[in-house]
């Protein structure tokens, strides 16, 4: 029996960027900052004042144990500039408001509130941080982040083994816990809704005093550790009411982690929808429309009523054009002969044509010129009764389908219904059992009909059909009985409901648990999503302006499958794909959502301004390093397309042809050589790339044939062959070129104090140790060094005489002395980059028993259907030369050399190796692209392993992408494969 807990995976490197940028903010604050604190509070001098003597400091009044930020201002500004360019962000002139407000902007589905919480440890490790507050802004979230901490806190443990947490969950019932967080000495996180403390006195007990707390206010024990506090989706709590609330709590700092920020501040991180979809972080969108065809595909009218004072005119309700382009149904006043077409009604020409001829009062109707009569309270188009039924139908069987190609790899199958209103669910029913509306009576005949199409089918889901569906609704009570009631998704009766659904969260994943179609009214707020539900069907139009991105965003995140350990992530991207079943056109949707994006600040399909700012930097050398080239070079590039005109807002003009001979972007000379890398992420700036429709989805045919033949088997056995290796680098080489390093990077500045209310000061009103101004000398020896030997040790792997070697070298151990923090970071930076260089060169690989990737694995998962996308493959003339009829490729120049080896007749088999053949390298798992037999003088039969790449030059590949393919040449020539090197267009190397 399996685990039914989650894994986590802690080492995704994007979750590991954005950790790491919060935790460098405060770079080069001390970790015995509180040893610091108590030697200058020593050195203060207090004035004598009867406000002194009375006014005793908060933090010991309470005896608070809080966080103690020692940094000067313009010292964690000057992190923040050095991690915004870091990131490829725009670099801040300023810090926003003077304020330490920073923002995470990480798009759903790709781990957020896992990112703020390792934060947390890893603030407390490195700087004896351990005071959190998260806000959020509603009982949903509230739930959902304490559901998410109960599930990591095994791994958490494990991670951090010597950092023991607590975690509660505030509220005004049991308000005296604040007195444990305040004065416990290990990590303390208390999450809180936004609610508990926006008020006074009169309104919330947190600011009432309480004779438990000595009289005093809760609040005052919260202020009185200087938390650091966490706000998860910000952009609901940007009230003056809220903000104002957030300054009560006096933090230390104030992260905020969102999706959608609706105001910038401090920018630290970003991983904005286009880098989720292109990093494989969330699920690809397919949408499948549902839509009238022909002649009945009217659009939607009803008749609210006729009024014949003043003058004639028809109340109707219409699908009017927002300012913002979005739809919305309102009722509008309409005149005889009225245009309902006009800008004045609909703004929409969908209504082309439309007009009233005939209004009458008794009985009360109106002739339209293209349907006839249409009598009050009746309404015709839109989405009728045919067309959502069929949308369920549409449900069902990509359900099916899904369950039937996921049930073998143990990942369960969920679909979301959002509906219109409860009715159309529950009917006269009072639950689940006894619902009879529209909705559960076409589903229920549907689902029938269509599991009776495959024996498959009905052995997958035998169950009846109310089983497999639920429903999560608010709910009043009426009476003594409780009653399901439309809601706006914002009430108090929402949040019990939600409550319910998050506690339900991990039973929806177990197969034991019958529910498979989830109903819910409107789209579930943030902090509600799934990630095994692979379909969404919206039984209602869609107008509004967040509409898509919210509907979409409850089942963007990564797909799991249940494993003897628990949960694990799926990043097949033939497995993860999530499909919208809509009423409106593939191309109005993606447009919709293009637009809804866009009003939320994010360039979805469009070349943004930072987007060159991830290529790889050259260097002064005119190699390659792994520095970016930043956001002000990026949107310098941008400017330059811009005034040439190869893009108009973003959005990539008929003059882009870069497949045209002699195509040139007429870049400035500074920015020529990376010409190639610009015109490749230009080409795939468009709507497609990231939402495709379900016409579009092909099934490829595995040729099983291929496995089972001699030549096949001989031929897997010898490129699969496993290998170890050993890294034998000259200690000396690695001395002398880390001294040199060291010797030449920047000076490490001493250590800066800020004698600040939340670091030293001792009395409300007394002194703040003015008299310091000369303490960077004064510091030196005041507090305990880090055992820097140890800790470069532990980085390096490297034995404790190179290191000690190292440091007496670079002759500047003093600074180390000043600025402990930064000297120890700056050495275990340059040790690290100095040792990936050496090492490649050193490593020998001897080959062992085992295979990399089994044959018997492979013919396993070729048997497994995917979804694929035809404009991600490339169809085999000669399909007994490879594996698949269909090759799928990342780039033009993979499709390129597909295309030839199927043409080349000297090639007789060839295949792209799929991502599990993967070969260790000193610096981190390497997949190679493809693996040929080729045939000489008719007989002789050649093994080749080739990499696909746009050059061949070395200077034009990254460091650590060049160490990869070194090794990798290393490990194929170790089991007997000498023929492994790159191709690129024009010098194939076949």
């Amino acid at each position: 029996m399996g685990s039914s807990s989650f894994q986590f995976d802690p080492s995704q490197p994007y979750q590991l960027d954005a950790v790491s940028s919060v935790v460098d903010l405060f770079d080069g604050q001390p970790k015995d900052a509180d040893k610091l604190v108590l030697t200058l509070r020593g050195q203060a001098t207090l004035k004598d004042t009867e406000q002194a003597a009375l006014d005793l400091d908060l933090t010991q009044e309470v005896g608070a144990i809080g966080n103690n930020l020692v940094l000067e201002r313009e010292t964690v500004f000057a992190n923040l500039q050095r991690i915004q360019d870091r990131n490829g962000l725009e670099v801040a002139p300023k810090l926003y408001d003077d304020a330490l407000d920073f923002d995470v902007e990480m798009e759903t589905g790709t781990g957020k509130t896992y990112v703020y919480l390792r934060s947390v440890f890893e603030l407390a490790k490195n700087y004896n941080f351990t005071k959190f507050v998260i806000l959020v802004p509603s009982v949903a979230i509230r739930e959902g982040v304490a559901t998410s901490i109960r599930l990591m806190r095994g791994h958490f443990g494990d991670l951090y083994p010597g950092q023991p947490f607590d975690f509660s969950v505030y509220s005004g019932k049991n308000a005296e816990d604040v007195q444990s967080f305040a004065t416990a000495t290990n990590i303390q996180i208390l999450v809180m809704t936004i609610d508990a403390i926006r008020g006074t006195a009169n309104t919330r007990i947190i600011h009432q005093a309480k004779d438990k707390l000595n009289g005093l206010r809760p609040i005052d024990y919260l202020k009185a550790t200087h938390p650091v506090v966490i706000m998860d989706e910000p952009q609901n709590m940007e009230s003056l009411l809220s903000q104002s609330a957030v300054s009560e709590l006096d933090p230390v700092a104030t992260l905020r982690f969102s999706a959608t920020h609706k105001k910038q501040r401090n920018v630290v991180y970003r991983l904005d929808p286009v880098d989720a979809h292109d990093l494989g972080l969330v699920k690809q969108i397919v949408v499948a429309d549902v839509r009238q065809q022909g002649a009945d595909a009217t659009p939607y009218i009803k008749l609210v009523e006729v009024h014949r004072e003043p003058t004639w005119t028809a109340k109707l309700e219409l699908s009017c054009r927002k300012a913002d382009g979005s739809l919305e149904r309102r009722v509008v006043s309409v005149r005889q002969h009225q245009e309902l077409s006009d800008e004045r009604v609909t703004n929409n020409p969908i209504y082309e044509g439309w007009r009233i001829n005939e209004m009458s009062i008794e009985p009360a109707f109106v002739d339209l010129t293209l349907h006839g009569f249409l009598e009050e309270g009746q309404s015709i188009g839109g989405s009728s009764s045919s067309i959502y039924k069929e949308m369920i139908r549409e449900t069902i069987r990509e359900h099916l389908r899904k369950e039937a190609m996921l049930r073998p790899r143990d990942i369960k199958v969920l679909s979301l219904f959002f509906v219109d209103k409860v009715a159309s669910y529950m009917g006269d029913g009072a639950d689940n059992e006894t619902a009879n509306g529209d909705f559960v009576q076409w589903f229920d005949e549907v689902f029938v009909e269509e599991r009776s199409k495959l024996a498959r089918y009905q052995e997958l889901l035998p169950q009846d059909p109310a089983a497999l569906r639920r429903a999560y609704f608010s709910e009043v009570k009426r009476g003594k009985s409780k009653v399901a009631q439309d809601t706006t998704g914002a009430t108090k009766a929402d949040d019990d409901s939600y409550e319910l659904i998050m506690q339900e969260k991990e039973r929806l994943l177990d197969e034991a648990e019958d529910v498979r179609f989830i109903f819910s009214h409107s789209a579930l707020r943030e902090g509600w999503d799934n990630p095994n539900v692979f379909q969404i069907c919206t039984l209602r139009e869609m107008g509004a302006e967040v509409e898509r991105r919210q509907t979409i965003g409850r089942g963007l995140r990564l797909p799991v499958t249940k494993t003897s350990d628990g949960f694990a992530r799926v990043a097949d991207p033939g497995i993860a794909t999530l499909t919208v079943v809509a009423n409106e056109s593939y191309q109005a949707f993606a447009k919709s959502l293009q637009n809804e994006y866009k009003s939320a600040g994010v360039e979805i399909g469009a070349v943004r301004r930072s987007e060159f700012s991830k290529i790889p930097l050259i260097g002064a050398d005119g190699n390659l390093t792994d520095d970016l080239f930043g956001y002000e070079r990026s949107a310098s590039v941008w400017e330059h397309l811009a005034r040439e005109k190869f893009i108009v807002d973003g959005k990539v003009t008929s003059k882009f042809q870069p497949n045209i001979i002699d195509f040139s972007l007429n870049l400035p000379e500074i920015y020529v050589d990376y010409e190639p890398e610009i015109t490749a992420l230009i080409a795939r700036a468009h709507i497609g790339t990231y939402v495709k429709p379900a016409s579009k989805r092909h099934p490829r045919k595995v040729n099983k044939q291929l496995y089972t033949t001699p030549e096949f088997e001989e031929f897997w056995h010898a490129i699969s062959r496993r290998t170890t290796y050993r890294v034998s680098v000259d200690r000396d080489q690695i001395v002398q070129k880390t001294v040199e390093a060291i010797k030449a990077a920047p000076k490490i500045d001493p250590l800066r104090i800020q004698v600040t209310r939340a670091g030293v000061k001792v009395l409300r009103g007394g002194a703040k140790g003015e008299e310091l101004g000369s303490r960077s000398a004064d510091l030196k020896g005041s507090y305990d060094l880090p055992d820097i030997i140890a800790e470069l040790q532990e980085a390096t792997s490297l034995t404790r005489k190179t290191v000690v070697d190292i440091l007496i070298g670079s002759d500047r151990l003093l600074e180390f002395v000043g600025n402990p923090n930064d000297y120890i970071a700056m050495a275990k930076r340059l040790i690290k980059a100095e040792l990936a260089k050496i090492v490649v060169e050193g490593v020998q690989y001897e080959k062992i028993s085992g295979s990399v990737y089994e044959l018997r694995e492979l013919q396993k998962d070729g048997d497994d259907e995917k979804e694929r996308f035809l404009d991600q493959m490339y169809k085999v003339q000669n399909a007994q030369k490879t594996d698949f009829d269909y090759v799928v490729y990342d780039s033009d120049v993979e499709r390129q050399f597909a295309e030839l080896l199927d043409g080349r007749e000297d090639v007789k088999l060839f295949m792209k190796l799929p991502a599990k053949f993967r070969i260790d390298t000193p610096v981190g798992p390497y997949n190679p692209d493809w693996a040929i037999i080729k045939q000489e003088d008719g007989e002789d039969r050649i093994y080749m392993i080739r990499e696909t790449k746009s050059t061949l030059d070395d200077s034009k590949l990254r460091p650590s992408e060049l160490a990869k393919i070194k090794s990798a040449k290393q490990h194929f020539a170790a089991i007997g494969v000498g023929d492994y090197s790159r191709s690129v267009p024009g010098s194939w190397n076949l």
